[in-house]
Parts: C-alpha cells; structure tokens; sequence
C-alpha cells in the first residue's frame, strides 16, 4: 500500500483535539534568570577543566557512532551534522574532544560513515582522533564536487578550515584554509554552517558570526559563497542587505540555521533573543535576497548598557525547510529575556517550540507571550507534557536555550512536515533531581492538522538517559528520519552548565519511522489499573510477546490488523484472572510490513505498533 494512502486512513484516529497537557512548573522555576553568556561576552571555544569528570554509560538500542568528552555541539541551531546520500549511505559529523583537563587541544571534527543496509546499518567503527589537524570545531558535512565530501569547521582564525576528498566515505583529506583573510577589521570568524549546491555541489555557502562587531553590528553575521568548491570566493565575508546595523545590531553564535537547497532556491533562518525572527531567501544561488520578517524584535536596536524589562523573543534555536512548493516552515525555541543595565539574562524553564511558514503573519508579542493562543492559532509544535503521574519540573541544567529547543524539520515527499526536537521531560529524575531531556516529535499533515507530539524516549530503554543536540538529515531514508544526537546517563553539558561535571557523552545514531509520528488506537485511560506493556520483540521474527496486568480478572483478546485496517489474526485468551500474565503471538505466518496489535482488556484497548 502506497505511504499517502496508509496517513489518509490514519489521520482519521487521532487529530490535534486530542493534544496532551502541559506540565506544571513552579513560579519560581519560571522566574529563574540567568546570565546570557553568547549575549554579553561571546566567548570563542570554550574551556572547562575543573569539574571532576564522571563517566556516562547507557545501554539502549541505538547504534553508537562515537564519543566525545567536550559535550557542546551548538549553541543554539544545529549544523549540517548528517548527509543522507542517493544511494543511502549516510556521513555525520560532531564536535569531538576528550583531553578536557588540559582545555581540549584535541578539540576537532569527529567523523563516521554508514555503508548502508546489508541485514543491519553498517557504520565504521567510532573514530580515535580529529579529522583536522588543528584545534577546530562547529562543523558541518556536505557533498562536495560531484561524489566528494566536505566537512567545514572553524579555528578561532580569519579562515575556515575545510576538509575535502573527492569520493564520499574513503580516502584521504585535503585540509586548507579558506577563504584565505577575513574582511579588514575582524579578528577571527567562528561557528559556520556551511551547506553546497548547484548540480554538482560546486556552491558552498557559509553563514558565521565575526568577532568583534562589525560595521556597527555586534556579533555580526557574515555570508560567504564560493562558485568553484572553495577555490576562489566571489562574496568572501559580506553582510547581507536587511541584516545590517539599520535592521538590528545583536546578533548571536549559532542563531542562524540553512534550509536544504531546493534547485537554485536558498533558505536560512534566524532566531535569537535580541534579532529580529526572519528568513532570507535566494533564487539564484545566493546573488540577491528576500528579508521575511516573522518576529519583530521590539528591543533589537538596543546594547547591553540599556536596561530592559522581561520580554518574549526566541531562544536562538531554530530549523527551516523548504517544502516542495518552494515555502518556508520554521521551528524555534519560545524564550524570555531581560537585561539590567550591565549584562543580559534568559530564563531557561520558558516552556514552548514556535512554528511560523510564509502562509502565517508574523508573531506579535502578545501572542508569542500566550501558550494557549500559540496553540489556538497552530502555531505551538511542543511544550513540556504533564505525565499521568501529574509529576511537575524538578529540575534542569542550563544549555543556554528553553525547555524545548534544538529543533529539527524534515518534509516528504507528500509535503507532511515532521518536526523533532529535545524536549524537558517530567517524571524519572536523575538522582540528583534533574529532569531529562528526551527526543520529541510531531507530525503536521498538508491541509494544517497536526498529530499529538509524541515522546521517542518513552521506552524504558531510554528514559533514563539525557538526549540533546539533535541533528537530522533533510530527507527521509526509505520512510524513516535518520537522526543523531549526543546522550549520555548525565543530564546536561558541563561546557554550559558550570554545575555539571565533566563526563563523557555519546554521538548516537537512530532511525525513527515516519508512521511512528501517528498515535494508533483509542486514548488508553491512565486511571485504570490494567496495563499493557510494549511489544518484545520488535521487529518480530517469529513470535512477540506482551505483558499484560489485569486489575481485577477480566476477559482478555488480542486482535491484529495490518495498516488498512483489515484483521489477519486474532487471540482469544478469554477469562484471566487478576495479576501479570506474559502473552504469546506466533507471527511465523505474517508477511513483512507493519502492524496494529490491539489488546483488548475488558472495555479497556491498549494499541502497539509491531513490525514483521
């Protein structure tokens, strides 16, 4: 069956009416400021050696690509960290260092390469050093000149330093400094992301913040483009007209994210606390540009001398895609921010993912002030979900953004846009009462409905473990979102959080399935007492087995359908009594493909996904 007809049949069982409740957070959590460190003194690469380290072993069933001990990968908006190539083999990119207690001079690019699907994924084995030979990082993985690849990064230099190899996955580098001097006046050009284009990937477009401030813009936003993969730049280091000191003068690192090329079209969004919220588009490979305004910033002409009350803005992490028709869809971090004359301050416990595209008029403060008019207008992609529990915040570390951020935008080939983000998530603390962050999504369908956010960590595998910095490829893989991100047992990043200690972290592959973004079934009634557990195991070879908990005895069945709804088997276990029983389905007859399991206990139905 055809993938449009499986989300038509589908999009009748559960529909934006059914959206979650948001958690509670304490009126002291929500008013917790603290010191912005991108938006008073940006610091270049920062160090941290004085926490005792710890280690951070997980055991879960994602594929680990490698590790690192240096556990910042953005400061805000993800860089092109995963390319998904034609033929399905992927390349990911991470910030990599592990000698913390001499401040990271192995800091550098940590690269992996999966061949594709044989019987599992095939990733090389974790890397043992840098790609660069100099102290780098902030990279981003393109295609490069035909089948090459291209990893740039930054040095704390006037270049870039950028790796090349003319065939993707194999060979040896070729390390340069591009482009060879930054424009007169600036000392040093940090945190790129670089995406390619053209037919043969020979445009490299770079966007990256010039330090100190430039032509009256503090942080300055700098666009470079290259015409012949890095050999010569025809625009080495320019601002581009509506991003000068007239349109805003604070800019921040990582508060810009690319939109993948579609032909000759060209995206970026920006999205911070002190900037106006927009995106620039070009039609013609980067010579002219559009200026969409979607957040005007009421305080963007303003400098860290002025004093200013708490005001609504964006928190510096955003992701933009264009869709088939060539129309932006942005995704940013909702967030507050103040400043008392002598620094500014965010308030990390600001709760709420945005989501504008060009069909929507632009945010005001009022409404971007209101989680209930967000969501009246479709415009609310995620907040912080209560659990059944009615658990409340007890904690998080600081990462210098809201409790839903690092987003990510993936469209397919029908124009349903899935959204992924790293979102605080109550219940299940570590023993130091920090809450976790895990993977959340949501699906919005062509016509404007959208599917409930839903939890990619809610197995008992992962809820145990802190998932940030998520980085996904634009395309899907054959119906599935190729993701990686950084996890680890500890929650937080030491680099941002001086409370957190130094620990190691690991660079994790998943693959998450675009029907997965679905609820399937009737809502289970969390009062009750019967409970069923997940599907093990899952993909099923032969048999799958599920536990089940009965209250009180009652009558037990369990039916399977395939995706049309149509039932291939069925099991009447009949009266049980009350307690945990482990129930048995024998599979062996079912062709490959995907399944509704539905347990029927009594009046109760409790829905799982299986895959034969």
């Amino acid at each position: 069956m055809k993938r449009t007809a499986v989300l038509i049949f589908l999009s009748g069982l559960f529909l934006v009416s059914a959206a979650q409740q948001r958690a509670v957070i304490p009126a002291a959590l929500q008013n917790r400021k603290v010191l912005s460190p991108k938006y008073n003194v940006q610091p270049a690469l920062p160090v941290k050696v004085l926490n005792p380290h710890t280690t951070g072993d997980r055991s879960v069933n994602d594929y680990l690509i490698g590790g690192t001990r240096y556990d910042n990968q953005s400061w805000g908006s993800m860089s092109n960290r995963l390319y998904l190539w034609p033929d399905s083999t992927i390349s990911a990119a991470w910030n990599r260092g592990v000698k913390d207690s001499t401040g990271y001079p192995d800091l550098g690019t940590g690269y992996n390469y999966c061949t594709g699907f044989v019987i599992f994924l095939n990733w090389n084995l974790a890397p043992a050093s840098r790609v660069e030979t100099v102290r780098s990082g902030w990279p981003s993985v393109n295609p490069w000149m035909g089948n090459g690849e291209m990893i740039l990064s930054h040095n704390e230099s006037t270049s870039f330093v950028m790796n090349t190899r003319p065939s993707k996955g194999n060979g040896a580098w070729t390390q340069s400094l591009v482009p060879p001097a930054a424009p007169s006046g600036i000392n040093s050009v940090m945190f790129p992301k670089a995406i390619t284009s053209g037919s043969n990937h020979q445009y490299i477009h770079i966007l990256a913040i010039a330090q100190p401030g430039y032509q009256g813009v503090s942080n300055a936003i700098l666009y470079y483009r290259s015409s012949d993969g890095g050999a010569t730049w025809d625009r080495p280091g320019v601002i581009l007209p509506g991003m000068t000191a007239s349109n805003g003068i604070n800019y921040g690192a990582d508060d810009y994210a690319w939109a993948a090329p579609r032909g000759d079209t060209l995206a970026f969004a920006v999205a911070g606390n002190w900037e106006d919220g927009f995106v620039m588009k070009s039609f013609d490979h980067g010579n002219t540009w559009n200026k969409t305004v979607f957040y005007p910033n009421p305080y963007k002409m303003t400098t860290v001398s002025s004093v200013v009350p708490p005001f609504w803005c964006l928190d510096g992490s955003t992701a933009v895609q264009l869709d088939h028709q060539g129309h932006a869809h942005v995704a940013a971090g909702r967030m507050r921010a103040a400043c008392d004359g002598s620094g500014r301050y965010y308030y990390p416990f600001t709760d709420g993912l945005v989501y504008w595209n060009e069909n929507m008029p632009a945010f005001d403060s009022i409404r971007l002030g209101s989680l209930d008019s967000l969501s009246l207008h479709q415009q609310l992609l995620g907040y912080v979900a209560a659990d059944a529990a009615g658990d409340s915040i007890a904690g998080i570390p600081d990462y210098g953004v809201s409790m839903c951020s690092f987003p990510s935008v993936v469209i397919d080939n029908y124009n349903n846009i899935l959204f992924l983000w790293s979102g605080v998530t109550v219940g299940n603390p570590d023993p130091s009462s920090l809450n976790y962050r895990h993977i959340w999504g949501v699906m919005g369908l062509p016509n404007g409905l959208r599917y409930p956010m839903r939890d990619f960590n809610e197995d008992f595998l992962y809820i145990f473990g802190e998932y940030a910095y998520p980085a996904t490829a634009a395309k899907l893989d054959n119906g599935k979102i190729d993701m990686i991100c950084q996890t680890s047992s500890q929650p937080g990043s030491s680099i941002m959080d001086p409370s957190i200690p130094v620990h190691d972290v690991e660079i994790s592959f998943r693959q998450l399935d675009e029907i997965y973004f679905i609820p399937m079934g009737i809502p289970e009634k969390p009062a009750a007492g019967n409970k069923a557990g997940p599907l093990a195991p899952n993909p099923v070879t032969s048999q799958a087995r599920v536990n089940v908990f009965l209250e009180k005895p009652g009558n037990v069945r369990i039916l399977v359908t395939d995706l049309a709804g149509h039932q291939v088997m069925s099991s009447g276990n009949g009266w049980m009594s009350a307690g945990a029983h482990a129930l048995t389905l024998d599979c062996s007859r079912l062709s490959p493909g995907f399944y509704l399991v539905t347990v029927n206990i009594g009046e109760q139905q409790f829905t799982r996904r299986m895959v034969r």
